[in-house]
């Protein structure tokens, strides 16, 4: 069952303009889903979530995907989840997705926009996924949070790979646009095991990497969400090769762009028109808009055991995936834009 009866269209902004307007503060109001401990670890062991969970075999898992503009800041956002939490409900959704940002710049999962977050995932019991630029004493993270029925921080992902930099290569990470590159990036791929089955997150610009999409499902993740912080579209072409390469259900969405949607052949039902090489169900334009979907998780399962580019991948030949590349000294004759560039070369963590 598709849902766009929730659309409030807005003109897009800019992902720069949102982290500027988000707000910023620290509560010291109780938190749900944390523990006593409040200091900083490494990441992947992170004070506060809730590592244990096992994976059922569900036959199906209904997921809502929420398209939810970002221009007014993050007070703003949260007054319109509500709305998206209910219509998830009536769906029977059991996991609803927002965007990468949403919840709000430099704060922590203490801060009250965060905790009604979770006290909505909690009153509908259903699981629960949205993103911040968290703080972390001095430092900070672009992080997705994975929230459980009861309203609990399950666990965090962050963000591999910085998106910073100036068009037109959105590259390199020159001073005052480095702010991600400076922050903590995550070390590893993750799979949270919610009780329909195993999940991955990505976050915007990690999905541009096809060993993002490899190594999360190759980890055991049968559906892979791609939340995006950003204008433009959901890319149909990034979310199809994931699916079919690694054998996964990608559900992608974005703040101030459009076409958030599904891609997983054959084991996503939707009512609507299937149009070719597209994600579906999606949302065609740009605003604040919903869309369901049930994925046939039989299916799914069936099809990754006899995943052809799994039986017949030979890892022997890709080692060049993981050295040094210096594809820039093949020209020589091109200068760099800038005479600077060429210090910011193989550096994603500044």
């Amino acid at each position: 069952m598709k849902r766009e009866d929730c659309r409030h269209d807005h003109p897009g902004v800019s992902r720069r303009r949102f982290l500027e307007a988000a707000g910023v503060g620290i509560a010291g109001a109780p938190v749900l889903g944390m523990t006593s401990e409040a200091t900083w670890a490494q990441p992947g062991k992170i004070p506060g979530e809730k590592h244990e969970g096992v994976t059922s075999m569900k036959g199906q898992a209904k997921i809502t995907l929420v398209q939810l503009t970002s221009q007014d800041g993050p007070d703003a956002a949260l007054e319109k989840m509500p709305a998206f939490f209910e219509a998830a409900a009536a769906y029977g959704s059991d996991l609803i997705v927002f965007p990468e940002y949403v919840l709000g710049n430099r704060i922590g999962v203490e801060h009250p926009r965060v905790q009604r977050f979770f006290a909505m995932a909690r009153e509908h019991a259903v699981y629960a996924i949205a993103g911040l630029v968290e703080t972390h004493n001095a430092r900070w993270s672009t992080t997705a949070l994975m929230v459980d029925r009861q309203g609990n921080l399950l666990g965090r992902y962050f963000k591999t790979h910085p998106a910073s930099g100036p068009a037109p290569h959105w590259w390199p990470p020159v001073p005052g646009q480095d702010a991600e590159a400076r922050g903590i990036l995550g070390d590893r791929f993750k799979v949270f095991h919610l009780d329909f089955g195993p999940v991955g997150i990505l976050q915007c610009y990690d999905g541009y990497f096809p060993e993002a999409w490899g190594c999360t499902s190759f980890l055991g993740a049968e559906i892979i969400l791609w939340i995006n912080g950003r204008g433009g579209m959901i890319e149909d072409a990034n979310c199809i090769f994931a699916a079919n390469a690694y054998g996964c259900v990608v559900g992608a969405t974005i703040s101030d762009g459009r076409n958030t949607g599904f891609a997983g052949p054959g084991c996503v039902l939707a009512e609507g028109h299937r149009e070719e090489s597209r994600l579906f169900p999606r949302i065609r334009k740009p605003g604040d808009a919903c869309v369901s979907a049930t994925i046939d998780l039989h299916e799914l399962r069936w099809r990754r055991k006899h995943l052809r580019t799994v039986h017949q991948r030979r890892p022997e030949l890709y080692t060049t995936l993981t050295q040094d590349v210096k594809i820039w000294e093949d020209y020589p004759d091109i200068p760099w834009d800038k005479p600077d560039y060429g210090q910011y070369v193989n550096r994603a963590q500044l």
